[in-house]
């Protein structure tokens, strides 16, 4: 694993500004490393460049990986971590002023969904690197800074258009990926769709959209997906591979498993293993 490093720069308050940086920088977190819970007094956007991470505010939990944002707003209490296994690497911006909100409130972000997707996720990288390297404690560097800010939420307001469908497609993309982290144990959809912060029916009409199925569908594939993996590549029972991954009731499980694969489980193993 790719050691961790940090690089980080706070700047010197400069209230004469619409728009002012306060802190900037890039970091490779080592696992588990987090933030919180607390509140900030600016605003704070991060962008993730690689690895995964998790960000937790007003009780609901988003799942973040390469290319998503997140916005921080001030005096909201927050709480972001690095995950145990593929901790994230990110560049972050923290900022205030007159024009701050105004101008997010032009963006994608809204207090319902604090994180998007941006297509132009590279563009974006590139200008929070750059207002990195215009550090400084001068008023050059200050208004050199929030020049680069300002063209990085610009790049995020010509995206707030096209937000309707990126906006679904990640709704889509964090129940599906909740459900894939989540498929060994006996979680419901309703658990699903409060951790991406959407009803459930929401959730449904968002998978059924981006996916062309819905989110039980979507969960039972996974499973039984995994379970063939097991019945092939392990000498469990299947009773023990219904444990496994997420089925309370064996018989339920091969039920399942049949409606699926069009055979039972004993059936496809040995089918499988014969051919080996």
């Amino acid at each position: 694993m790719e050691q961790a490093f940090k690089h980080s720069f706070k700047a010197l308050p400069q209230g004469e500004l619409s728009l002012s940086v306060y802190n900037a920088g890039f970091q490779k977190c080592p696992p588990g490393y987090g933030w919180g819970p607390g509140v900030r007094d600016h605003y704070l956007l991060h962008y993730i460049l690689s690895g995964r991470g998790y960000y937790e505010t007003g009780n609901r939990t988003f799942v973040l990986c390469a290319g998503d944002c997140f916005l921080a707003p001030p005096d909201v209490p927050i709480y972001y971590y690095a995950d145990e296994e593929d901790p994230w690497e990110y560049c972050w911006v923290g900022f205030s002023g007159a024009g701050a909100g105004p101008m997010l409130g032009r963006t994608p972000f809204t207090e319902e969904r604090p994180v998007c997707h941006p297509r132009a996720g590279e563009e974006l990288r590139r200008l929070l690197l750059e207002i990195y390297r215009a550090r400084g404690n001068d008023w050059p560097a200050a208004v050199r800074m929030a020049g680069y800010l300002q063209v990085a939420l610009g790049l995020l307001m010509e995206r707030a258009g096209q937000a309707g469908r990126e906006v679904s497609a990640d709704y889509a993309r964090q129940g599906a990926l909740f459900l894939r982290q989540n498929y060994s144990r006996p979680i419901g959809i309703e658990e699903a769709a409060r951790q991406v912060g959407v009803s459930r029916s929401h959730l449904y009409r968002v998978f059924r959209r981006e996916l062309g199925m819905s989110p039980s569908t979507y969960l039972t594939r996974f499973r039984i997906h995994r379970a063939c993996q097991l019945l092939r590549q392990s000498d469990l029972s299947v009773s023990a591979v219904a444990a496994s991954v997420g089925y309370e009731d064996p018989l339920y499980f091969s039920r399942a498993f049949k409606r699926e694969m069009g055979e039972s489980p004993l059936s496809y193993r040995h089918r499988e293993r014969e051919g080996e």
